[in-house]
């Protein structure tokens, strides 16, 4: 099973899009080596039969690119495809705060995030004034990546105090499908699941309450305004454990995928943490291997 998340002819140096010419190519390969199926074919189908490995691809997030560049290239192969939307971005029209805190450094011109306590940010972080652009988008590298596994309710803090802190830049808009286009993508064959409300890193939230509205209101929201039952859940940035694997069954959904680097096999892996590799803008060769397996193959071996 692949990930995907965004297809764009536009470069980005902190998270790159998939040009439309590799998503193509990728698709072409998947397609001569696997045989590609619809996703809630491949979990809750166990009547489908193929001379291939079976393959589903999947996409996350909800951006509108999907519809401009990736749709087209799913017909020519013609290929199915689930989208995992969070609500609260399809709603708001602003994309997740993953997103937002590479947009904040790339585009903001300050040199300087001003009036935080960096008392419990690690060594590397603690310097919170840079002498160039190119300085500051190395920091956002490990810096983002950080965020995402410290508890829930200090990253909000530290990701407002970005957005006050950089405010020299207009927000970032169109991007997301809106309810009518997250309809039209449904008409149009393809699958809606929910990747939550707010797309937060779930196992750093303590507070189990907070953990169900992520999971209820997000399928319940996508019903409301669109019709569609989403009965299948993707964990944002794939974080996950037991605790939010019991929730997100409890929750009602019938599956839930996670980033686990490898392809999914029933009769090995749980139907609430079905693996997926994902796929990044880089060379064909790696590409390749990340389908196949050799990256994660190569860094099991070098206990990465």
């Amino acid at each position: 099973m692949l990930l995907f998340h965004r297809i764009l002819p536009l470069r980005d140096p902190l998270w790159d899009p998939i040009d439309p010419a590799l998503f193509a190519q990728t698709l072409n390969f998947v397609q001569k080596k696997f045989h590609v199926v619809a996703l809630d074919e491949l979990l809750f189908n166990p009547e489908i039969r193929s001379t291939k490995p079976l393959a589903a691809i999947t996409f996350d997030d909800g951006y509108r690119d999907f519809i401009d560049y990736a749709i087209p290239v799913l017909d020519k192969e013609r290929c199915k495809a689930t989208m995992f939307v969070v609500t609260d971005c399809i709603d708001s029209g602003m994309p997740t705060w993953t997103y937002m805190v590479d947009h904040l450094f790339i585009n903001s011109k300050k040199l300087e995030w001003k009036n935080v306590d960096v008392d419990e940010f690690p060594d590397e972080y603690k310097k919170v004034k840079w002498d160039s652009r190119e300085e500051k988008i190395l920091y956002c590298k490990g810096f983002k990546q950080w965020l995402k596994w410290i508890p829930s309710v200090k990253r909000d803090s530290l990701v407002k105090s970005l957005l006050k802190n950089f405010d020299d830049i207009e927000d970032p808009g169109n991007l997301m499908m809106s309810w009518a286009e997250v309809r039209q993508v449904y008409d149009a064959g393809f699958g809606i699941g929910s990747h939550s409300v707010s797309h937060p890193t779930l196992a750093t939230i303590a507070d189990d309450g907070i953990v169900d509205f992520e999971l209820n209101y997000s399928a319940r929201r996508i019903k409301e305004k669109s019709g569609i039952n989403a009965e299948i859940f993707s964990y944002p940035v794939g974080n996950y454990d037991q605790r939010i694997k019991k929730l997100t069954r409890s929750a009602g959904y019938s599956a839930a995928l996670a980033v686990n680097k490898t392809m999914y096999d029933p009769d090995k892996h749980d139907l609430f943490e079905v693996p997926r590799i994902e796929l990044y803008n880089e060379s064909w060769l790696k590409t390749r291997m990340r389908i196949n397996g050799s990256v994660s193959y190569v860094k099991r071996v070098l206990g990465k």
